[in-house]
């Protein structure tokens, strides 16, 4: 009996966090607040934006991946990939090519050396410029 206990709030505590990703996002960048120079501190941020942005949570996932841009622009392999992200998104729920191009433009001008993101992004540049 004390194990099922245990497992439903276990279930209970992932369903919560599951639900409130814009906390999830709120508890990374106060971590990384806390502890700015730990190497993982750019891992949790992009993490913790890549679950808002699974979850749905847009909004909170763009601020965490600008984030993560705005305090640890030298990892390149995570911010080009949260700008690619953020430009996914606008995409995908504003329809809007402008707000796009902005995040698609920051990987191609700080970013070159990402190849595998400037390649993805080119392609979603093209896609959002052709559909619009």
């Amino acid at each position: 009996m004390g194990k099922m206990i245990f497992f439903a709030v276990v279930l209970i505590g992932v369903f919560f966090v599951a639900l409130n990703s814009s906390m999830l996002a709120d508890q990374a960048e106060k971590w990384v607040q806390d502890n700015p120079k730990d190497p993982n501190a750019p891992k949790a941020l992009f993490y913790a934006a890549r679950w808002c942005d699974f979850l749905g949570d847009n909004q909170t996932a763009i601020v965490t991946y600008m984030k993560l841009y705005e305090l640890y622009p030298e990892q390149g392999d995570l911010c080009a990939a949260g700008l690619y992200h953020c430009a996914e998104i606008q995409d995908e729920t504003t329809g809007a090519p402008k707000l796009a191009n902005n995040y698609l433009q920051i990987i191609f001008d700080h970013y070159s050396s990402q190849t595998d993101w400037t390649a993805k992004a080119k392609e979603l540049s093209d896609e959002v410029n052709h559909a619009h």
